[in-house]
């Protein structure tokens, strides 16, 4: 049982090392008009190919990967950007109409579970294009980050 725990965790951590500049490097080019791919998501994949020895059509396929992520999500990110005006104006215009306003709510949890769920699919591509030795490396790597972030 412990070995399964562990196992999953390590799962977890692994799609979180590979997502989270991701999810960074997407929040940072709708915050500074960055496109995606840009200088902040680069400096992670850099750093990256260098721990990991990554082949240059490695770093290529893996880019490629979460440039589709982008696109695939892109209707989304797009639709949350308005939730809360939406609510409130909902709310402004009919303060008792709480239904319509938890309906866009409810869709907003909608996308997001979508984005996320692209996020998890586009890590398991990315990470199916390292070699075992460097998946072990990133295992390392992301275990020596959370125990970093534990103190």
């Amino acid at each position: 049982m412990r070995k399964t725990t562990v196992v999953i965790a390590a799962a977890v951590a692994l799609v979180a090392m590979i997502a989270v500049p991701i999810a960074f490097a997407q929040h940072a080019r709708g915050m500074h008009g960055e496109a995606f791919g840009g200088p902040m998501f680069l400096g992670h994949l850099q750093h990256l190919k260098q721990e990991l020895g990554l082949s240059d059509q490695q770093a290529s396929d893996i880019k490629a990967v979460f440039q589709d992520l982008r696109q695939q999500n892109a209707q989304y990110r797009q639709s949350m950007h308005s939730t809360m005006q939406q609510v409130a104006q909902i709310l402004l215009n009919n303060p008792n109409d709480v239904a319509a306003a938890q309906a866009v709510i409810d869709e907003q949890t909608n996308a997001e579970r979508t984005m996320k769920i692209n996020a998890l699919n586009a890590a398991s591509k990315a990470l199916n294009v390292l070699t075992p030795d460097q998946r072990t490396k990133l295992s390392t790597m992301v275990q020596e980050h959370l125990g970093r972030m534990q103190k």
